[in-house]
């Protein structure tokens, strides 16, 4: 089923509809529906699906925060990315970080898979989870807005937020 998303004017799976790639703990690639994942897959214990570059002339690179939540590194992409793990870090009710541990992909409004893996993902003590991207300063262009909601809907569809 699709349907039309309000912000961008496109088209948007269904939510039921969305598969996950993500990286076992020994480093293979597995894909399995998003439900499933959401589900049954330790997303916190799997690797990054993507790295992040490192680019010349900018003044913050990637890095790492040990976690005392999940006693060990959790990477990030940004500034804002670090300040994110931090709160999460400090909040009582998040049990793991992980940093790009999941991208969810789903057929666009033309036929063409589209794909985005979410900057962090966050398990609670009650079991659910967040699937959390962080935007910087200024202006948030229109395709990750739209992305953004969907990965809203992906999130919702397995009682996450």
């Amino acid at each position: 089923m699709w349907q039309r998303s309000s912000s961008a004017h496109l088209a948007v799976a269904d939510p039921g509809s969305y598969g996950a790639r993500f990286l076992d703990p020994y480093g293979g690639e597995q894909r399995t529906p998003w439900s499933e994942a959401a589900r049954v897959v330790r997303l916190e214990d799997c690797g990054p699906v993507r790295p992040f570059p490192v680019r010349s002339g900018r003044r913050f690179a990637p890095g790492w925060w040990w976690s005392a939540t999940t006693g060990r590194l959790v990477h990030y992409g940004s500034g804002v990315m670090r300040t994110q793990v931090m709160l999460l870090d400090r909040d009582p009710s998040v049990t793991a970080v992980a940093c790009r541990p999941v991208e969810l992909f789903w057929r666009g409004s033309e036929g063409t898979v589209v794909s985005h893996a979410p900057h962090l993902m966050a398990r609670f003590s009650e079991g659910g989870g967040l699937l959390l991207d962080c935007a910087g300063r200024g202006e948030i262009f229109p395709r990750l807005a739209h992305r953004a909601g969907v990965m809203a809907a992906a999130a919702r569809a397995v009682g996450w937020q």
